[in-house]
């Protein structure tokens, strides 16, 4: 299976990526590079990632990342101020768990089985954030209801 990566800032301060597929170390490079660029804006944002359709990372891939959280941390612990990752398979559970071995994010992540509970948890840490009207704007545009208590 080809890989395909897209981004999706339409909804900013939410930053969407899909991953799926088999990731060339190659395209890995860009996803990277294009990373860069979103933290290049110099604004906080959340980042819901989809590899629910993606092969396990290779170890240089593993590597690259952690390579890129070491060079981006302090911008990553300024500006991103949470990711969940959908993911619905252990072995990208396992790559998740690799990776984090070699160097862990430095913000809040969590791992969810849908997009619903990805949109759920960014809107949260948007409104824990104090960036209010952008976490109504994102349960708004995605019909998420805040769940009561109890």
């Amino acid at each position: 299976m080809f890989a395909v990566i897209t981004f999706d800032d339409s909804s900013w301060p939410l930053l969407s990526v899909r991953m799926s597929g088999n990731v060339s170390d190659a395209e890995y490079a860009r996803f990277l590079a294009q990373m860069d660029s979103y933290l290049d804006r110099g604004e906080r944002y959340v980042c819901v990632m989809d590899v629910s359709l993606c092969s396990m990372l290779t170890v240089t891939q593993r590597y690259m990342h952690a390579e890129w959280i070491h060079r981006n941390e302090a911008r990553l612990s300024q500006q991103l101020l949470g990711l969940a990752s959908v993911m619905t398979s252990a072995h990208m559970r396992l790559s998740r768990s690799l990776l984090t071995y070699l160097k862990p994010m430095p913000v809040p992540c969590a791992t969810v089985p849908d997009m619903d509970a990805a949109l759920r948890y960014v809107a949260g840490r948007l409104a824990g954030e104090g960036l209010l009207a952008s976490a109504e704007r994102l349960r708004h545009r995605f019909g998420l209801r805040i769940r009561q208590a109890g």
